[in-house]
């Protein structure tokens, strides 16, 4: 079974944190983690979010001049993968 979640990805926490501020400002529900590898193998933080919801915030970025780098869909085929298993169960809780 493939399992997936949506990250905006930042080239510094600084937007990272902006972003996670106003975009719970607008009522959306957004979480911020580390950078995924499948993105890139350096440091940096990525903010989850729900993938439906990729055209309204990318609205409000545009909107509140949030810069980030990109929008990525991750694909875990891999169940095994412990980071997902904790981030589905405080999801869920």
């Amino acid at each position: 079974m493939e399992e997936f979640y949506c990250v905006f990805s930042f080239q510094t926490v600084n937007h990272a944190l902006a972003f996670e501020k106003m975009i719970k400002e607008e009522g959306i529900e957004v979480k911020l983690m580390p950078m995924p590898r499948q993105i890139s193998t350096s440091c940096g933080t990525a903010a989850r979010v729900s993938c439906d919801m990729e055209e309204i915030i990318k609205e409000i970025c545009k909107r509140r001049s949030i810069e980030t780098e990109g929008f990525h869909k991750i694909i875990n085929k891999n169940e095994n993968l412990w980071f997902s298993k904790f981030m589905n169960k405080k999801k869920k809780d």
